[in-house]
């Protein structure tokens, strides 16, 4: 093989080697860590915004629909929620109005590659009505990034129309922010806020192989010693 033939096949291999490791690294991991993401979004019913003026959202800015993936996100059922108390709490109080909880699971990814969760409901006559998504990512640190918009129907149109951004008022919350798990975390705004809890999700058997291991450690620190008795010539010494 002559050596022209030969630098060209070492630098095939670098190149095929590059692309391989491009999109290894391009691409979300196949064992990315799963949580449950439970949030609460709400409300308020007197909103105090000392008279600031808020910009109406454009139409583009709303869709969020591009984001979501219905294969990697599963809803969980109420028996899993963990909000509960403070949903039941936000709906018993005058202040708040809850419009949105919901809870599911999902892997986290980087932010190129995370998965959104959809955030809608639609009220009637002078109620509000919620738009958006909620995207967890993970990197060297977790966040949530929430992206809402709330049409207020406290106007004298006779439908809220969530379509036609200038007929109504809209406030938007977005929000990226760095959190820990197992803690309950707000995101606030003048009209409206989120709470939000996410928690890692381990599997019956990673749980089961956890439990075994903690076993297995108990066991051996209360397993006793045996010290061996010296002999007997070196006790009559």
């Amino acid at each position: 093989m002559s050596l022209r033939n030969k630098l060209h096949g070492i630098a095939r291999r670098v190149f095929l080697s590059c692309l391989a490791l491009s999109l290894i690294c391009s691409a979300p991991a196949f064992a990315a860590q799963s949580y449950d993401v439970e949030i609460v979004v709400f409300a308020y019913r007197h909103p105090v915004d000392n008279g600031e003026q808020w910009p109406m959202p454009l139409p583009a800015e709303t869709g969020s629909a591009s984001i979501y993936s219905s294969d990697q996100t599963r809803e969980l059922p109420v028996g899993a929620y963990r909000l509960n108390s403070i949903s039941n709490g936000l709906r018993q109080s005058s202040a708040y109005t809850v419009l949105f909880h919901k809870a599911w699971r999902q892997p986290a990814y980087n932010s190129t590659n995370a998965v959104g969760f959809p955030v809608y409901t639609a009220a009637g006559n002078g109620g509000n009505s919620i738009e958006g998504s909620v995207r967890l990512i993970r990197e060297r640190f977790l966040h949530l990034d929430a992206d809402l918009l709330m049409v207020s129907g406290n106007s004298r149109s006779a439908v809220v129309d969530i379509n036609a951004p200038h007929t109504t008022p809209q406030f938007e919350l977005r929000e990226k922010r760095r959190i820990n798990s197992n803690v309950v975390h707000y995101f606030d705004h003048p009209h409206f806020g989120m709470v939000a809890m996410v928690t890692p999700y381990v599997s019956p058997e990673e749980a089961q192989q956890i439990i075994a291991e903690d076993i297995k450690e108990e066991t051996q620190e209360l397993t006793p010693v045996t010290v061996p008795l010296p002999a007997d010539d070196q006790l009559t010494r």
